[in-house]
């Protein structure tokens, strides 16, 4: 059950490429169709964003952890991501993550973003983020399995 509900969680997320100063923008906006807690403790959810390049995990950064409203958190949060070169590639992960006051973390579902994800409209946001630096490109994706 649990399965078919983090299928349909999805992240609102925005990017934006400042080829000037080296660093890609990323804004986690919010989530929505977050699956119900299963217990009655209370649940949080958070994002872990990392950025890859040259191989390995350059920089990695988290959200806040919110409590849901009606299935939906916002959060609003902005990351810099310094590249370590504009001329090697670099890709995203953002994951989901759920926590219950027991402090029981469990990754929900991810987004990767890049010329090499799986997902055409994660593929169609990166190439749009990279093709008009200083443009913010914003969409709304759907959880992978982790």
């Amino acid at each position: 059950m649990l399965l078919l509900q983090v299928c349909h969680s999805e992240l609102h997320l925005s990017t934006l490429f400042q080829p000037v100063s080296g660093r890609i923008q990323v804004k986690v906006l919010a989530a929505q169709n977050l699956p119900p807690s299963a217990s009655p403790l209370s649940q949080v959810f958070f994002v872990k964003a990392e950025m890859h390049q040259l191989g390995h995990v350059a920089i990695e950064k988290k959200t806040r952890a919110l409590r849901p409203s009606g299935g939906q958190c916002r959060w609003e949060e902005t990351f810099h991501f310094q590249l370590a070169s504009l001329e090697h590639a670099c890709s995203m992960s953002l994951r989901l993550y759920s926590r219950s006051s027991v402090r029981r973390k469990q990754c929900l579902g991810q987004v990767q973003l890049g010329f090499d994800s799986p997902l055409p409209e994660a593929v169609e946001q990166w190439k749009d983020t990279m093709a008009h630096p200083e443009k913010e490109v914003t969409a709304w994706h759907r959880l992978s399995p982790p």
